[in-house]
Parts: C-alpha cells; sequence; structure tokens
C-alpha cells in the first residue's frame, strides 16, 4: 500500500477554538497505477489532506501509513525521506524558485537529498527533458523565461528527487488554454509511461472528468464520494456535492434534451465530437 489514512483528522489552531480542516478520514491510495482527482468546495479540506501525505502536516487524531512509515512517527524517527517518496507540486510552484539557473534549480532537490554532483545534474536533465525544457535553456536565469516554463521547471525540481507518487495542487491554475493542454499532457504521459500514480486537486471539472478514473470528494473536511469518475457524474444526488458537471456532459445532456441525440455519457471534447459526428452521419 503507498498511502493509507485510519480515521484520520486534523484540526488548525485558532486564539479560541480549533477548527477542522479534514474529520475521521479513511483512504487507500495504490503506489503504482492510479489517477485520482480530489475535489469539493473552497475550504473543504482538499489542500490540507494531501499535506498529510508527505508530512508536510502530521496528524491531530488517527494515523496515516506512508509507504511503510507511520504517522505521527515515534520519536526520533527521521521522515524528510517522505518528501522524496511523495512529490508535492504546489499552486504557483513557480514562487519556489530561487536558484541563480534553470539547471541549478532543478538540480536542489535531488541534491538536497544527498545525490552527488552528477547524480543530480544527471537527474535534473532527465526531468528537463520530461517537462519539454532544452538545453539551450539550462543557463538562462529561471526568473527571466515565460510563466509556462517557469511552471515547467518548477514541476521539474519535482520530478528530479523521482517520486513514487505525484500529487499536484491546481497544476494549471493561472495558465492558458494551451498552457493548461500541455501540463496535463506532460501528467499523462509521465502517468501512462511510468505507472506512476497521481493525485490532482483541482477546481476545473473538464480536467477531472478527462484525466481522473477515481474521485475523492470532501466537503467540510468529510470524505463524502470516493469511486469512480463515471459513478460520480452519473450519481442520482449529483447535487448534493456541490460540484459541476464536466463541460462535454453538459452538452450531450443538452443535445439531448433538445434535438433527441442518443444520451451517452462522455467525459472530454475528444470523444464528444467522434460521437456527435457519428450520430450525425446516421
Amino acid at each position: 500500500m503507498g498511502i493509507q489514512f485510519k480515521d484520520v483528522s486534523y484540526a488548525y489552531r485558532g486564539l479560541k477554538v480549533n477548527y477542522d480542516a479534514i474529520s475521521h478520514v479513511n483512504l487507500s491510495i495504490e503506489p503504482k497505477g492510479e489517477f485520482i482527482a480530489i475535489v469539493g468546495q473552497t475550504g473543504s479540506g482538499k489542500s490540507t489532506l494531501v499535506q498529510h501525505m508527505n508530512a508536510l502536516l502530521l496528524p491531530s487524531f488517527g494515523n496515516v501509513l506512508v509507504f511503510g512509515q507511520n504517522l505521527p512517527p515515534k520519536k526520533k524517527e527521521k521522515i524528510n525521506f517522505l518528501r522524496q517518496k511523495v512529490g508535492l507540486v504546489f499552486q504557483f510552484p513557480e514562487y519556489q524558485l530561487f536558484e541563480e539557473t534553470i539547471i541549478k534549480d532543478i538540480m536542489f532537490g535531488p541534491k538536497n537529498f544527498k545525490s552527488t554532483e552528477s547524480e543530480a545534474l544527471e537527474k535534473a536533465k532527465k526531468a528537463a527533458s520530461i517537462v519539454g525544457i532544452d538545453a539551450s535553456l539550462y543557463e538562462q536565469s529561471p526568473f527571466r523565461i515565460s510563466g509556462g516554463q517557469m511552471r515547467r521547471v518548477a514541476v521539474a525540481g519535482i520530478l528530479a528527487m523521482e517520486p513514487e507518487i505525484l500529487v499536484l495542487d491546481e497544476p494549471t491554475r493561472g495558465l492558458d488554454p494551451k498552457g493548461r493542454r500541455d501540463l496535463m499532457a506532460i501528467f499523462k504521459e509521465i502517468h501512462e509511461k511510468e505507472d506512476k500514480t497521481i493525485i490532482l486537486i483541482s477546481h476545473d471539472m473538464d480536467l477531472v472528468s478527462e484525466y481522473a478514473r477515481r474521485v475523492i470528494v470532501l466537503d467540510e473536511g468529510k470524505v463524502v464520494f470516493d469511486g469512480k469518475k463515471e459513478d460520480l457524474f452519473e450519481h442520482s444526488e449529483f447535487s448534493k456535492f456541490h460540484l459541476d458537471l464536466p463541460t462535454p456532459l453538459k452538452i450531450i445532456k443538452y443535445l439531448s434534451e433538445e434535438t433527441g441525440i442518443p444520451y451517452k455519457p462522455l467525459y472530454d471534447f475528444e470523444s464528444l465530437s467522434t460521437y456527435l459526428k457519428e450520430v450525425s452521419h446516421e
């Protein structure tokens, strides 16, 4: 098992009262092969949940098991290695860039986890290649490239640590449509080629419906749904989750009601386009 939550709760301390961000969460996440989306309204506990996955936060109650390491840990147990096992890409990760050159920034993570200079360089070059950063940019400042390229450099810095699970907190936020497509294509390729488990936090239900296989819905810190995306979007009480339907489903539902086209649940624009061409020729 990669990550397991056992009756986990976490409370932020306030001046007078504590605020329960997540409450009695039970989850199991496989170390390979999953593409999971975590969704819910703002304040539902999504970011708090994923920060437990690499020990940035420790449970107030219950236990998290991450690649065999129990959290909270016993005294003097070292848990820093979990940040290598579970790579977390924050919102606007480019704000964390700080080195003189692009290649040095990507190398920082591996060096921090005791890779030699040559090992770190090799890992950085591989990660840069994955995200489409050309070797001609290696010696440039990470602050003198486009916003989209900065995002790629930041992601490469996480990939260079060779995490077994990749956690993405709103990774496409602030990008234009092409930038969103290009970045998600990178994550999809990583998932498919390396069988790597990817966990995506997003408010964009079009991304969720196109890429995720499993969806976890949080509401007021509790897991209210955990299952296949098809079961979520076709749920008889979908409205109670306070989520929007993905655009392809909205379109096919509308066309079915207004024109009589047979309804078929479709979760991405390519599938929708193909289906509409098929029915138009019947």
